[in-house]
């Protein structure tokens, strides 16, 4: 048993040994094809980052990020030691306690319903439909969203009421989680397709 497990140990090795041997001769082969994603990486990514220097200093457009005056913690300091950061912070956390408890029952529900869905073409009709907020953007889905809650809007009509939902601070933690989930449920749920649960 001792020498079967010394010889495993030592194919293991020559194995993980070649293999290093391999990348080492070819490792233009490996840069090659790594540096497209390393670039993105870091033009999209760590670059960006740079940005975050504003939060630190009193910045002003014409000098830019790096001859702005550093100021340090001191916007920090302001907004910690505002009378109103618990409000903030509990808003906050609310929004995304709510958003997360209700935005990820609902796209396991309709990978679900998908599925049920035996007719190709009725699945597809009904995939474009709710795969497409996905796709339009944040600023046009605002203005949707604007249009379907304002006074003569068609969620107005259908109750036969007048009510400016928009200007409503109680409808807005409401607005602001439905919308996220339209938004992307539909996406989600194909995501959520192609797992283990599809074969129930």
């Amino acid at each position: 048993m001792k020498k079967l497990a010394k010889q495993v140990g030592s194919a293991k090795k020559q194995t993980m040994g070649s293999k290093l041997s391999y990348i080492k001769k070819n490792w233009q082969l490996y840069v090659f094809f790594l540096m497209p994603a390393l670039l993105l990486t870091i033009i999209f990514k760590y670059l960006p980052m740079g940005g975050l220097l504003i939060a630190f200093e009193d910045y002003n457009v014409i000098k830019g990020v790096l001859g702005s005056p550093w100021v340090g913690l001191e916007y920090f300091q302001r907004f910690l030691s505002s009378p109103d950061f618990m409000n903030y912070l509990l808003n906050t956390l609310k929004l995304s306690i709510f958003g997360l408890l209700w935005s990820f029952p609902i796209p396991i529900i309709l990978a679900l319903l998908l599925n049920r869905i035996r007719k190709a073409g009725i699945k597809k009709k009904i995939q474009l439909l709710i795969y497409a907020p996905n796709f339009i953007s944040v600023i046009v889905l605002c203005g949707m969203v604007r249009m379907f809650l304002s006074p003569v809007g068609p969620l107005n009509r259908l109750l036969g009421t007048n009510t400016n939902w928009m200007t409503m601070p109680s409808a807005f933690r409401t607005i602001y989680i439905a919308s996220g989930i339209w938004q992307g449920a539909g996406w989600a749920s194909a995501l959520k397709r192609h797992m283990p649960c599809r074969q129930i």
